[in-house]
């Protein structure tokens, strides 16, 4: 995929997600997003791994992920499955 295609894929995915959910995501919207349950995701943000970056709200389990560190996380996610070719 070159820079162009990839730029506007980023843009199309944020522009997405903002119009569903706005600029930040709760960790159930995050858990839906990904395609695994929320109680995944709260496992790897603990184990701080294989998680997007999120930031801390003012509760003690209140988190918060920007919309384009979801959208990072999944591209870079995607760089690394395996390609197959038929």
């Amino acid at each position: 995929m070159n820079l162009d295609n990839n730029k506007e894929l980023i843009l199309t995915m944020i522009q997405t997600l903002i119009s569903k959910y706005g600029l930040l995501l709760n960790s159930n919207q995050t858990a839906e997003v990904l395609g695994i349950s929320s109680r995944t995701l709260d496992e790897r943000r603990k184990s701080c791994s294989d998680c997007p970056n999120y930031i801390e709200g003012n509760g003690k389990k209140s988190f918060m992920f920007p919309v384009q560190n979801i959208v990072e996380y999944q591209l870079k996610k995607s760089q690394q499955s395996v390609k197959t070719i038929f």
